[in-house]
């Protein structure tokens, strides 16, 4: 009677655990999704102030410029878009954890469509337009790069691969100095590795 007793409690407990653990996951769903929405939200008005401020200088052209949102100030270089994935996303110039939990960042290189490799690091995250989405790049597929003097450049993939933590070489500037390269980054396996996609202007 007395094991009876004991198995039901272990039983209720166990049940009660499952429970918990189900709210719990419920509850994470909920605030990652409430979370990317509003990430995706100051992401496009982000991308609505580019193009105000392309507009407005459009016969003095800048390559960087500040604007706000939200509350927050961005320092902007430009826009990409990969349609085949479904990103469109601001490109920002601070190299901060607060600038790639809002959109994508440059890493190191020249100014935007100038020759030479410009490195666009973004967050590797389970949901929304961000550059999870890489991995499924492939040969000639198209990269636009619009900076803020309004020019958009496309970019043809030539390149994916993983690397190493300690393996920057993806960041090298090309051997042709009259080259164009963007270089998508982003991090794999708890940040151990890289996955890159290189892009070459035609």
């Amino acid at each position: 009677m007395f094991s009876k007793i004991n198995k039901e409690k272990v039983f209720n407990a166990l049940i009660l655990l499952v429970v918990i653990g189900l709210y719990i996951v419920v509850a994470l769903l909920i605030y990652t999704n409430f979370r990317e929405r509003k990430r995706q939200e100051i992401s496009n008005g982000i991308i609505d102030k580019i193009d105000d401020v392309i507009e407005e200088n459009e016969d003095n052209p800048v390559t960087e410029a500040t604007v706000s949102y939200g509350g927050f100030k961005y320092t902007v270089l430009g826009k990409l878009r990969i349609r085949k994935i479904n990103i469109y996303e601001p490109i920002l110039k601070e190299n901060t954890a607060s600038a790639y939990n809002t959109a994508l960042v440059k890493m190191s290189g020249p100014d935007l469509n100038e020759n030479g490799n410009v490195a666009i690091g973004g967050h590797n995250v389970m949901r929304g337009n961000y550059f999870i989405k890489i991995n499924r790049l492939r040969e000639n597929d198209v990269v636009t790069v619009t900076d803020l003097t309004g020019r958009s450049v496309n970019y043809y993939v030539y390149e994916y691969c993983i690397k190493s933590a300690d393996d920057a070489s993806y960041l090298a500037q090309p051997d042709d100095p009259n080259e164009k390269i963007v270089t998508l980054v982003t991090c794999t396996k708890g940040g151990k590795e890289r996955y890159v996609v290189k892009a070459r202007a035609r």
